[in-house]
């Protein structure tokens, strides 16, 4: 059949076939359209470094035996909640709107974790009162402190927070450190993970990168989860990589970083617990087993040193991952959108929304909702720049404000629906976040800690300048047509 071709027409044969297999993939995907369309053009119109691109970034590949693992650990889970949490930690319907009460069953069926009551929720927006509190309850550490960072940036005050962890693992605490392999990529590089390791702290990579793993697992899907769990007691979680905003890419040219976390106690802290244990076992067979082997030790509830109730916050536990069917964050954030009556209000780093989402902020802004989108002017992504800049008219011109922050990179992410319910966590709006990333939020129903988020983007806002509409037109027009051309492949930023 291929008698009497040359090997450069036999290779493109071949390259043309594996390119419409790969378009066949593209189209079947349960992806979204948008993105379906930037592959599409990606694969036909650079054949070959869209075929190369696809086979490395083009599917969520985690591999089958952290999948294998992930079922293992979802199944205990299952089984120990049956036997062992109350029933009177989850199920809060106090002095919460019905059409909230609703989005929550939306947000549980697909992320697992009901309401809790019972939690007091203390919010913190200064780097360095979240490191000294961090370092305060290491220091008061009794049984465990279990740590999960995308980034962790051994400088500055950083440095004390791991010595103060080195000290609690050689006291008998049983002391975990989890980070992102490429996240931390200098951490992991420097002299810390031994001097944790020889001190009695387990250091373990999440998601780890290799050119032979790179062929079987997609090595662009991160673990951007934040959090700190002390003696299950408390937890902090949020937006705050381990950082010291004084050190951390000071030469990127975008200004200090603007982080907030909260400080959680109460059952709440139990299911963040999970979250760490999960995400610490499906790393490799020996976590897993030794995971297993602990929780399965705990013969009764009090030897899991469960929170009692703790305050008056009703907070929900939120986590996704890509190697679920569909985006959790992303169609609860669609339904709070679409909740909204009266007023929204988000603060995001990085806004490269797909259209349904944008569609979502115009129809609330079209009906007369009051919309404002918080940004930083400067952000670290040359290219995220660009592609959220196409969003500024149709947005301006639905009426939503647009407001650019002026003091640093703003990487606090925040929604605010109606002053009564509110997103916070690590989740930017971007496809990214919502399909590519693991991403940990809590969704926030009480209004003491609502109006705490509330406050806080006031202030950001205090700090912004807004964006008008006739003077965002007269850019060169050499800009609008590099804005445009960076927004052909946004889905897949």
């Amino acid at each position: 059949m291929f008698a009497g071709l040359t090997v450069t027409e036999l290779l493109v044969i071949l390259h043309f076939a594996l390119n419409l297999v790969i378009a066949l993939r593209v189209i079947y995907s349960p992806r979204a359209a948008s993105a379906a369309l930037g592959w599409l053009v990606m694969l036909f119109a650079l054949p070959l470094a869209g075929t190369v691109l696809y086979l490395l970034i083009g599917e969520p590949r985690l591999g089958n035996r952290r999948a294998r693992r992930t079922a293992e650990v979802e199944a205990f889970y299952d089984d120990f909640q049956h036997h062992f949490v109350p029933a009177d930690y989850s199920q809060a319907q106090t002095d919460i709107s019905k059409r909230f009460t609703l989005l929550s069953q939306l947000a549980e069926r697909k992320g697992r974790f009901s309401i809790s009551e019972c939690n007091q929720c203390v919010l913190y927006s200064d780097a360095g009162v979240i490191v000294e509190n961090m370092i305060i309850d290491i220091k008061a550490a009794k049984h465990s402190c279990l740590l999960m960072f995308y980034i962790i940036d051994a400088h500055g005050m950083v440095d004390e927070l791991l010595e103060a962890l080195m000290a609690a693992a050689r006291r008998g605490v049983n002391c975990q450190l989890l980070a992102d392999d490429v996240g931390s990529k200098a951490f992991f590089r420097s002299a810390w993970p031994g001097k944790l390791r020889e001190a009695g702290v387990l250091v373990t990579r999440s998601l780890p990168v290799g050119l032979f793993k790179t062929l079987f697992v997609r090595s662009d899907l991160r673990n951007h989860r934040k959090l700190l769990v002390v003696d299950y007691d408390v937890a902090y979680t949020g937006s705050f990589n381990l950082v010291d905003p004084a050190y951390f890419k000071h030469d990127a040219g975008v200004g200090e970083w603007r982080d907030a976390m909260v400080r959680c106690r109460g059952p709440v802290v139990y299911e963040l617990s999970g979250v760490f244990y999960g995400d610490w076992a499906v790393e490799n067979d020996d976590n897993l087993q030794a995971t297993l082997a602990r929780l399965r030790g705990y013969a009764s509830l009090n030897e899991l040193y469960l929170p009692e109730c703790a305050g008056n916050a009703a907070l929900q536990v939120i986590p996704s991952a890509p190697d679920r069917e569909t985006s959790v964050m992303y169609d609860t954030l669609m339904g709070a959108l679409y909740n909204a009556q009266r007023s929204v209000v988000i603060t995001t780093p990085y806004f490269v929304p797909d259209e349904p989402l944008l569609s979502a902020i115009e129809h609330a802004a079209w009906r007369g909702v009051d919309v404002t989108l918080i940004m930083p002017r400067k952000v670290d992504s040359w290219l995220v720049r660009q592609a959220s800049k196409t969003y500024y008219k149709p947005l301006l011109d639905a009426g939503v404000t647009l407001a650019m922050f002026n003091d640093g990179l703003l990487h606090t992410k925040t929604v605010l629906i109606d002053d009564q319910y509110a997103l916070f966590g690590t989740m930017n709006m971007d496809m990214r976040s919502f399909y590519l990333n693991m991403e940990l939020s809590l969704a926030v129903y009480d209004r003491e800690t609502v109006a705490n988020i509330g406050r806080l983007q006031q202030s950001y806002l205090a700090a912004s300048e807004p964006v008008n509409l006739s003077s965002w037109q007269e850019r060169h027009v050499v800009q609008h047509f590099v804005e445009r051309c960076v927004r052909l492949v946004s889905p897949l930023l």
